[in-house]
């Protein structure tokens, strides 16, 4: 499920953009902010990756029944999906000519 909106509790359309999730639900070009990451085990991981609570990050590519591609700083990393759902995001609108979301 998509996200849920706190007035009626009703997933949000297939296309709305996710604000409250996991990696897992990412879509290709969205751009995400970690909220959390929920065990101790995918918080090491994910601090390895640069995925610390507070980092900006954007989804590359999904690639089908494999890892999710994700551009953090200035690095490119696949993340598995059982990583990607221990990941929870809020998603953000990028900011213009951020270092590393402008091909560079």
């Amino acid at each position: 499920m998509r996200d849920e909106t706190p007035d009626n509790k009703q997933p949000a359309a297939p296309d709305a953009p996710c604000r409250h999730c996991t990696l897992a639900d990412a879509r290709k070009g969205e751009h995400f902010t970690v909220t959390a990451v929920d065990d101790e085990r995918a918080r090491v991981t994910a601090l390895r990756f640069g995925m610390a609570e507070g980092a900006c990050i954007q989804c590359v590519q999904r690639i089908p029944a494999g890892p999710i591609v994700l551009r953090s700083g200035r690095q490119e990393i696949a993340v598995g999906r059982e990583l990607a759902k221990r990941i929870r995001v809020t998603h953000r609108t990028p900011a213009a000519g951020a270092a590393g979301e402008n091909g560079s």
